[in-house]
């Protein structure tokens, strides 16, 4: 297995435990268990416990809700365009997560406790968390803005308040969705769209 093949289990393995259980919970002996790694492996890849854990959250948690990450395409011929690409990348996210988390009970809640686990340990990250979504509101207003140029959607809409419209939905069908099994984008699609409707001319 190659270093990237090795880094990459044991990244998936370590996100694994620190879903099932608090940081403070997991040992090292653990993600040893589970990775099947050596300590001295484990720590070619991260110099300690914490150093392990901020890595893992990052690529799985903070680098994942990019919306960069999630779509890759740049250019859209329309609104409508852009929300499935929107959609279809969350399903993507959504898959990736379901099968790291296939084993661990109550996934969904876990993933929003271990978000908040980075409030606490990570400020950075956190930071780093608030500002994807800052970009995010950028990306949603330019493609408004195309839209109304396009003659595709009314021209008299708060095109700040009603990109956080989208991305707020987006957030609270996670938040809600997150108390039984995870995202329902097909829900999430129906709600972006009802949106839409309102909005077009």
């Amino acid at each position: 297995m190659n270093k990237n093949n090795r880094k990459e289990q044991l990244y998936h393995e370590a996100f694994k435990l620190f879903l099932s259980k608090p940081f403070e919970a997991v040992s090292i002996a653990d993600i040893e268990n589970a990775s099947g790694m050596t300590r001295g492996a484990i720590t070619y890849y991260a110099k300690d416990k914490l150093g392990l854990f901020y890595s893992v959250v990052k690529y799985y948690l903070v680098d994942t809700q990019n919306l960069k990450q999630k779509i890759t395409q740049t250019e859209f011929d329309s609104l409508k365009d852009f929300i499935e690409a929107y959609v279809n990348g969350c399903q993507e996210t959504m898959n990736r997560f379901n099968d790291v988390g296939k084993n661990v009970q109550n996934a969904s809640r876990a993933y929003m406790s271990l978000i908040l686990q980075i409030c606490k340990y990570f400020p950075d990250l956190h930071s780093q968390y608030l500002e994807n979504r800052n970009q995010e509101v950028i990306i949603w207003i330019g493609v408004l803005q195309k839209a109304i140029e396009h003659k595709e959607i009314k021209s008299d809409i708060d095109i700040m308040n009603t990109a956080r419209n989208f991305m707020n939905l987006f957030y609270g069908q996670s938040y809600i969705d997150s108390l039984s099994v995870g995202l329902n984008t097909v829900e999430l699609r129906m709600q972006l769209m009802n949106l839409y409707k309102l909005l077009r001319i």
